[in-house]
């Protein structure tokens, strides 16, 4: 039998942001209805079929630019946007079980300062995008502790994913800035230094750049663990 490492990996992930959406829809009565709650469901959906027009002009040897933001149409309902975030995750497993391996692990053709890959791209879009927007929902209603269950949650999902490391420095960085939002910030400098050590090499100093401005971890800018991370 193929294996396809990257692929399983990728719909792992997928699939912890689709059950995410399900906790939502179960757990939130009345409060699903927050423009703000069915816009980040709007954006996850644009993003999948984003990333299987991506998927397709790779497999069809164009050059993508992997950074151009998807277009929301119209939001909808919470049924409505809720339902679409089915058909569109269909769509992009559906599109998963066309690209091989050496599709996945390929770089989308644009020269940027650091490596880029297709599965990166293809979990940013649908999974790491969407439960930042939903932790990132929760925090502005004031409810940390559900902030930062949803970033938990997604990296224990990347742990168990078996996805180049590179995954799991996205994770750290994203669970490091949730907790920095709530103010555990011995806490976020527990998963920081992860989101460096397991990097690609040439990605770590626009990394450190992006954390020196970033405004989740200001927080910490008089830490000098802080300081001696980021240079």
């Amino acid at each position: 039998m193929e294996q396809r490492p990257l692929r399983a990996g990728v719909l792992r992930l997928l699939e912890a942001a689709r059950n995410e959406e399900w906790t939502l829809d179960r757990s939130l009565g009345d409060e699903r209805e927050c423009p703000g709650l069915r816009e980040a469901v709007a954006r996850a959906n644009a993003g999948r079929r984003a990333a299987v027009e991506l998927l397709a002009r790779v497999r069809a040897g164009e050059r993508v630019d992997e950074c151009a933001a998807p277009a929301v149409s119209d939001v909808g309902t919470w049924e409505q946007v809720h339902t679409d975030g089915h058909r569109a995750l269909s769509e992009l497993v559906a599109a998963l079980d066309e690209a091989d391996e050496d599709l996945l692990s390929a770089e989308p053709g644009i020269a940027r300062d650091h490596p880029q890959y297709i599965w990166r791209h293809v979990v940013s879009s649908g999974a790491r995008g969407p439960l930042e927007s939903y932790s990132a929902w929760h925090h502005g209603k004031g409810r940390e502790v559900e902030a930062i269950g949803v970033l938990s949650r997604w990296y224990e999902a990347v742990r168990g994913a078996s996805l180049p490391t590179k995954a799991l420095s996205d994770a750290s960085y994203d669970l490091a800035c949730g907790l920095a939002r709530a103010g555990r910030l011995d806490e976020a400098m527990r998963y920081l230094p992860d989101a460096f050590s397991y990097n690609d090499r040439a990605a770590v100093p626009v990394l450190k750049a992006w954390a020196r401005t970033d405004r989740d971890l200001a927080v910490l800018g008089d830490r000098p663990d802080f300081r001696t991370l980021v240079g």
